[in-house]
């Protein structure tokens, strides 16, 4: 899979991936190559990393002998000292030869592979460089976007995918454009800019690119199916299907990749033997007792509403588990106007939003005093802008056709401090801007670029 990792990336860094999440599909492993007229060495990977896939296939070109280390685990192997001592950012992959040590995918690819796979001249050898940084900068981080929350590695974060999906399309476009009138990326032949792509390219042709979607890329699906189908590359991936059906967020191996810390129960203390109770002194007469106030009967929230149509919980796994045209389709046909109402909200005072996470956590603490309003309402608030220039703002579904936050004195503490307008769900541009903040479909608001969203 292209279970992508940055060139040498170090474990423990905000991708959070294990190596176990380095399998997704299942393909022919190849310990050694077998040309004796490259360079020859020991290669330290896990399993099914496309980058150590990347540098096997540019040793199958080079004629590299390179053997896998057997009994390389990650964030074990590469934190020892023997390790440390090769290669002292702990990065994978990593190649061991009499020549010397590398920690960079792209420097050991361009060892392995020769001189005809990173370009002869200087000016080929930087055209080949260019594809691969762009690929790396570009195309990389709006593929783990998309593919990630497919394994259940990254939450269903749908303003992310969507940024993501612009990013990536925009990518293959300028590449579509490019393929015109060429065969290969750079020159007359196969070349490390062409693997490169290829290997990034890779999962999202078999996991999101279905027949409709690579229709607009016939160049770039074209150039594809031509480099991931080389001898070379088939001896280390095996053979790469094409998407037949998309992929969606795999809710089940989220919940598996993400368990909930278990409850840890209250020691509980230490009884002290019973002391022998000592004599009390007589008591004094008790006062004439004072009948007791009648006690304040606490009203439950909307309990004088009747029950809705439109269930919250399902809307709530419809958001996070299906597109937003199914998510939609329930709130049409679920929503009634008076049970649930809809309300824009937009933070006072930008003038205090100075810096980024102190903007956050506005949010994040709101969304915490708001634990018990869960089961009544759904909300969207996102950070806009940068430090100095920030806005909070978002959208809100909740029960009532009043605001429901005045449903409980406990949920007043931050609302106070926004500016909220009812929507009228009757008008089509109200239904409509509902729809794009569901759809995640807000890059930057009055010109300020997105920052962060919060999913209440």
């Amino acid at each position: 899979s292209l279970l992508l990792l940055s060139s040498g990336q170090q474990v423990g860094e905000s991708s959070g991936i294990n190596a176990e999440y380095g399998a997704f599909l299942k393909v022919p492993q190849t310990c050694v190559m077998p040309a004796p007229n490259g360079v020859s060495g020991t290669l330290y990977t896990y399993a099914n990393n496309p980058r150590a896939q990347l540098i096997q296939i540019a040793a199958e070109y080079g004629g590299s002998s390179v053997k896998v280390s057997p009994d390389f685990t990650m964030g074990v192997t590469n934190t020892t000292p023997e390790y440390l001592a090769k290669f002292p950012f702990k990065q994978v992959p990593a190649f061991e030869s009499s020549a010397g040590n590398l920690s960079d995918t792209f420097a050991i690819a361009s060892l392995v592979g020769g001189s005809a796979l990173r370009g002869e001249s200087e000016m080929t050898r930087c055209q080949i460089t260019q594809f691969m940084n762009t690929a790396e900068t570009s195309l990389f981080p709006a593929a783990c976007q998309i593919l990630y929350p497919c394994w259940g590695l990254m939450p269903n974060n749908k303003n992310v995918i969507a940024k993501a999906n612009v990013q990536f399309n925009d990518y293959m476009s300028s590449l579509e454009s490019y393929l015109n009138d060429k065969t290969y990326l750079v020159g007359e032949a196969v070349t490390l800019a062409d693997l490169t792509v290829a290997m990034y390219l890779r999962d999202m042709y078999n996991m999101i690119l279905d027949e409709s979607a690579r229709s607009k890329y016939i160049n770039v699906t074209r150039w594809f199916t031509t480099i991931i189908n080389q001898d070379e590359v088939t001896r280390v991936v095996g053979t790469t299907a094409l998407c037949t059906k998309p992929a969606q967020f795999d809710a089940k191996a989220f919940a598996a990749n993400h368990p909930k810390p278990a409850k840890q129960e209250k020691a509980k203390p230490e009884q002290k033997p019973k002391q022998e109770a000592k004599p009390k002194p007589a008591a004094a007469p008790a006062p004439a007792e004072q009948p007791a106030a009648p006690k304040k009967e606490t009203k439950k929230p909307f309990s004088d509403l009747p029950k809705p149509k439109m269930d919250m919980e399902q809307f709530k796994r419809l958001y996070w588990n299906a597109e937003t045209p199914e998510i939609m389709q329930y709130f049409d046909d679920n929503f009634i106007d008076g049970e649930w109402s809809v309300w824009t909200t937009t933070y006072k005072y930008n003038n205090e939003l100075t810096v980024t996470h102190k903007t956050n956590n506005l949010v994040k603490g709101m969304f915490q005093r708001l634990e018990t309003m869960k089961k009544h309402a759904f909300g969207l608030m996102y950070v806009f802008g940068e430090p100095n220039d920030q806005v909070i703002t978002g959208i809100w579904l909740g029960r009532g056709d009043k605001l429901f936050f005045n449903e409980d004195d406990n949920w007043t503490t931050d609302i106070v401090h926004y500016d909220t307008e009812r929507l009228d769900m009757a008008k089509p541009e109200n239904r409509a801007l509902f729809e794009k903040w569901i759809a995640g479909g807000f890059d930057d608001w009055q010109g300020k670029p997105f920052e962060k969203d919060h999913i209440y």
